[in-house]
């Protein structure tokens, strides 16, 4: 009697529960905002995974399945709450991502930072003695004794711009000492962890060069340069692991900068068996470039080619060693691709020069123009940007290093880097100042002076690419005693060719449609 009673007890609680279940889910049927789920739907989509998440499920989770099995069933023969279930709501945004492309993001053009002849020099390399001073007073002026804080400037300014790329082409290192090398390489790890990419080409000062040195107390003494194969390993993931082709003759190599444009990587050094000034592109380099060039042709893919040494004849005052010994077949090539730019170092001098065959050619005929950066080592200590605009111009600006900034933030207290800009500009001067000084000897105080200022002035300008007022330094006093003591001089016939130069500014450039 009493086991009937408690059953009887049991099923009439259980019909209890299942009508206050009933009533509870009208009600909520009823209430629930039209966009807001169920608690079930909730939960299960929570667990579910995002359309991002599913985008790429392998093919074969799908195998064995029959297409009328993947087809998307009816609902409306389905019960409330398998119709609203989070399986089902779950299976609509996987089909949606199998059938659905994602939303393409509008495109970003591409802009890159270029450094050429940092020509850095560990601090490991010298002591500040005699043979480093002597080294110092008889340089084109680089500010050697502060390149290490001159990096890190220019490191952060970098990461601050956050360019596409970050290009490197060749002198990167005084005389190509392995101590200068491994410090550099180390040092621009801190750009590549900004997520910006460092892209490195050899220079002429960089590999199996004899020149490496060490100066401590009285004496330069030899420091163990680096052959091709250290370089190499020392700057592999600048550029070279990442390539998108690599020549097996050279350190050149091809970098997919996005989907629409490659930089041509160019080693124009000579370093086989020993290091020379002059640059040249071997003949099996020019034949994978050939290659390269043609695949980017059929791609559409724009090509921007960049090499330490000058493809064009840019100075009257630099006339040996600076243009490629092979620049004519390298011109044809890039012309015959109809390449509009070329970027370079090497000159230490801020120059734009365009092409052209013949004198005659007009201005607006198609000639590759190519820039050349000046060496981010000397006053004014400037770089290049170089930005792709969404018109399909190539806009090309020079920018200076901002050493002051940097020894404030870091909290120097060296009076030098405090004023980096008026220190380095002073340095310079009295630096050319002297050299010249050491040439121009028996003229009298008054003359010497005069000549030596009116020189570094010129130099000064023209090294950083400004237009010269030709007129106004040819009516100085500086001049006139040139004219008076040595007009025959080859230092006049330097600072005549400087001005000739330096006729138009020469730290911008706009190459439109491209």
């Amino acid at each position: 009697m009493k086991k009937r009673t408690w059953i009887i007890s049991a099923l009439m609680y259980a019909m209890v529960f299942a009508a206050c279940f009933g009533v509870l889910h009208v009600l909520d049927r009823i209430t629930r905002p039209a966009d807001r789920p169920a608690a079930a739907t909730e939960t299960m989509e929570s667990n579910a995974p995002s359309a991002e998440e599913t985008r790429h499920v392998p093919e074969r989770e799908t195998e064995g399945i029959k297409p009328e099995e993947t087809e998307t069933q009816s609902t409306e023969n389905m019960d409330p709450l398998h119709r609203e279930s989070g399986y089902t709501s779950w299976k609509k945004r996987l089909e949606g991502a199998w059938s659905q492309s994602p939303a393409e993001e509008p495109y970003t053009p591409p802009k890159i930072i270029l450094a050429t002849d940092l020509h850095y020099q560990s601090a490991a390399c010298q002591d500040d003695g005699e043979a480093f001073q002597t080294f110092v007073a008889e340089s084109d002026g680089k500010v050697i004794q502060y390149l290490p804080e001159l990096l890190e400037a220019f490191i952060d300014q970098v990461i601050a711009e956050n360019p596409s790329a970050l290009v490197l082409s060749g002198d990167i290192s005084m005389n190509g000492e392995e101590i200068s090398h491994q410090e550099l390489s180390y040092r621009l790890h801190r750009v590549q962890d900004a997520g910006i990419p460092v892209l490195v080409i050899p220079g002429n000062h960089d590999i199996n060069n004899t020149n490496a040195s060490y100066y401590f107390g009285e004496e330069k003494t030899p420091a163990a340069p680096v052959t091709p194969e250290e370089f190499y390993d020392l700057y592999r993931q600048y550029g070279y692991d990442q390539a998108l082709s690599r020549d097996q003759s050279s350190l050149s190599y091809v970098y997919e900068l996005d989907e629409k444009n490659w930089l041509l990587m160019l080693d124009s050094s000579q370093y086989e068996p020993k290091n020379l000034v002059e640059g040249r592109i071997k003949d099996e380099t020019l034949e994978w470039a050939r290659q390269e060039l043609e695949k980017a042709r059929e791609q559409g893919i724009f090509v921007l080619p960049i090499a330490h040494h000058n493809l064009l004849s840019q100075s009257r005052m630099y006339t040996t060693q600076c243009v490629m010994e092979n620049n004519t077949e390298v011109i044809d090539l890039l012309q015959e691709y109809e390449l509009p730019l070329f970027l370079s170092g090497h000159l230490h001098v801020q120059r734009i020069r365009k092409h052209k065959d013949e004198p005659s050619v007009p201005d607006e005929a198609y000639g590759i123009q190519e820039i050349v950066t000046d060496a981010l080592s000397i006053p004014p200590c400037q770089y290049g940007l170089l930005a792709w605009k969404e018109d399909g111009s190539l806009e090309y600006a020079t920018r200076m290093v901002d050493v002051s900034a940097w020894a404030e933030r870091t909290g120097s207290e060296n009076p030098d880097l405090l004023d980096f800009e008026g220190w380095s500009h002073r340095y310079l001067r009295d630096l050319i100042i002297a050299q010249i000084r050491k040439q121009v000897k028996n003229l009298g105080e008054t003359a010497e002076s005069s000549m030596a200022s009116v020189y570094a002035g010129v130099y000064i300008d023209y090294y950083a690419g400004r237009k010269i007022d030709a007129g106004e330094v040819r009516s100085t006093n500086g001049y006139q005693w040139w004219l008076r003591n040595l007009p025959d001089s080859p230092l006049l016939r330097e600072l005549n060719a400087m001005m000739e130069d330096a006729d138009r500014d020469n730290n911008y450039s706009l190459l439109p449609g491209v």
